[in-house]
């Protein structure tokens, strides 16, 4: 493999051939090479930097980490029955024979837990939902093998989130290459509602339908919008549709909604400490926050003062609480409550509060015999403020492994990147700026024409002022204004050379855009552009055993595949 530089690094160049390249192992790219790469902390993390493993517990998140962290994990003692029977109950209710048997080996002994989670998005959100998930259940084979003991993939569905802008919407390409954004516009807003709480009404037929149009018609495509319109279907709340769609796809996953009031009874000893201590997780963040800033690294979750990490769903809206002079406060209704009162509230109702970023993950590995989290660039940062509040709280904390960041290329799209000799991140360059280099390499006459003509007027010009110069110095000036119009004049006469060169190319153009749209589309990431039913709808529900076989959860960088 040829190396070339880019912006200072080097950059494998990813060379293809058509008939071998769907059988090899993925390249795996570094982050550097990226203009908007994650953090320093997710990447020292990602490569065990020393400097981060006091943010950590100095875990290690090879084989070895977690079948130390499954051990770990038993400590704690659950009430693994009843979670077993809830999340049996779950996976039953969708439908999920296969996960629900897997939810039944979480009331075994020497069960644990490979977890990863996302809110619920329209239409299954974007690729690396898939991704996390396909992490999950790989990783929880491979523990399984190692420990000999059960070992259950779960995906955590974060149903209590009542961000709608970040759920409302999904995004494909359509049949001509053009990304389409598809977004849930309801009859009524559902204003501070969490997911759980939204139920689709009949508009979410007609978005269906809108999708079933905007991809390429064909068997692929018929089969997932059929999945996709049972899952979103009017009645169904939004969480439920994600969580049925995610089972569908992959039978062996057990979905959780911790909506469910009996997880929700099993949360109550986090959900009590962090209200009744007035947020240890708050402070103990905030802590590590700077000691985070000191080391050289960001902060992930700016800690707010007087806020608790959880919430509570009360006047039809789930409010923030916060705490003043040793009292709650409901944020929004200006509701005040004596904290033993507010303590009471919760036992009477856990099903109404829910936890807040800094608390969710105590509650789920407390619900959880969690031996590993996979988690995005963003969850891996924000965690290093956390892991004090899991020695406060008294459960055992899970090693965090890299969700694995993929970019998936066919046959199509590696043909145009071979002819323009281009690597995965040269397409983050501005498209109009490549269009006008391959213009001028293409007619280098055009290029060479203007040079020598701004290189005359520089020379006539400069002939010109000093002769003015002599006869009066005051004329200098005027003569130098006009060199400055006439090399203007030339430069945008240039510019419109280049602009109709780059209509005569113009099937290039629409190649270029085309691979950039499906490979980095935006400039950002596949994963995060694309919804993971874009995929389906071209290949299949085959392709989940193609990219779960090729794919590498342990990879210390971003990983290209080749469909």
């Amino acid at each position: 493999m040829e190396q070339r530089p880019f912006s200072g690094r080097s950059v494998a160049v990813m060379t293809y051939n058509v008939r071998t390249m769907a059988s090899r192992a993925p390249l795996v790219i570094d982050y550097g090479a990226f203009q908007q790469p994650p953090s320093p902390l997710f990447r020292d993390y990602l490569m065990g930097a020393p400097t981060v493993r006091a943010f950590y517990g100095g875990a290690r998140w090879d084989l070895d980490g977690l079948a130390e962290s499954a051990e770990g994990t038993q400590r704690l003692e659950r009430p693994r029955e009843t979670l077993a029977e809830a999340l049996v109950r779950q996976q039953q209710a969708r439908e999920a024979p296969r996960a629900a048997a897997q939810a039944s080996r979480l009331g075994e002994a020497r069960a644990t837990a490979v977890v990863t989670g996302q809110q619920p998005v329209l239409f299954g959100g974007p690729l690396f939902v898939l991704y996390k998930a396909l992490a999950a259940v790989a990783v929880a084979r491979a523990l399984e093998e190692r420990r000999g003991a059960p070992v259950v993939p779960v995906f955590w569905v974060a149903s209590d989130d009542h961000d709608f802008a970040e759920i409302r919407s999904t995004t494909v390409l359509d049949e001509a290459g053009e990304i389409r954004d598809l977004r849930y516009s309801p009859h009524r807003e559902p204003l501070g509602q969490p997911a759980a709480r939204i139920v689709l009404d009949e508009t979410v037929t007609a978005l269906v339908d809108e999708l079933r149009g905007c991809l390429p018609a064909g068997l692929h495509r018929d089969r997932m919008i059929d999945l996709v319109g049972a899952c979103y279907r009017p009645g169904a709340t939004l969480s439920d549709a994600f969580a049925r769609l995610l089972s569908s796809l992959l039978p062996d996953l057990v979905v959780l909604d911790p909506s469910d009031p009996v997880l929700k009874t099993l949360s109550l000893p986090v959900f009590s400490r962090e209200l009744v201590e007035l947020s240890p997780t708050s402070r103990l963040a905030a802590e590590a926050g700077q000691r985070l800033l000191g080391a050289g690294y960001h902060q992930q979750v700016p800690v707010r003062a007087g806020f608790l990490n959880l919430f509570v769903y009360m006047e039809a809206e789930r409010r923030a609480l916060g705490w003043e002079d040793g009292t709650i406060e409901v944020r929004g209704l200006g509701r005040r409550l004596p904290v033993a009162e507010a303590a009471r509230l919760l036992q009477g109702d856990p099903g109404a509060f829910s936890a807040g970023v800094l608390l969710r993950p105590l509650a789920q590995d407390h619900v959880l015999p969690t031996a590993a989290y996979i988690g995005g660039p963003a969850e891996i940062a924000y965690h290093a403020q956390i892991g004090p509040s899991y020695a406060h709280f008294g459960i055992p904390r899970p090693v965090l492994v890299p969700r694995p960041s993929v970019t998936l290329v066919e046959p199509a799209q590696a043909r145009a990147l071979e002819a323009e000799d281009f690597s995965l991140p040269d397409l983050q360059a501005d498209p109009q700026g490549v269009l006008s280099r391959w213009a001028r390499q293409a007619y280098p006459e055009v290029d060479a024409s203007f040079l020598r003509t701004r290189q005359a007027v520089e020379k006539e010009m400069a002939a010109v002022e000093e002769t003015l110069a002599a006869l009066d110095p005051t004329l200098k000036a005027a003569a130098d204004a006009a060199r400055g119009r006439a090399l203007h004049q030339i430069e945008t006469l240039q510019e419109k050379a280049v602009r109709a060169l780059k209509k005569r190319d113009q099937s290039r153009a629409d190649r270029l855009r085309r691979t950039r749209d499906a490979l980095m589309p935006g400039g950002s990431f596949q994963e995060r552009g694309l919804g993971l039913v874009n995929l389906l709808a071209r290949h299949g529900e085959a392709v989940l055993a193609e990219i779960r076989g090729r794919i590498d959860p342990w990879a210390r960088g971003h990983q290209v595949i080749h469909l």
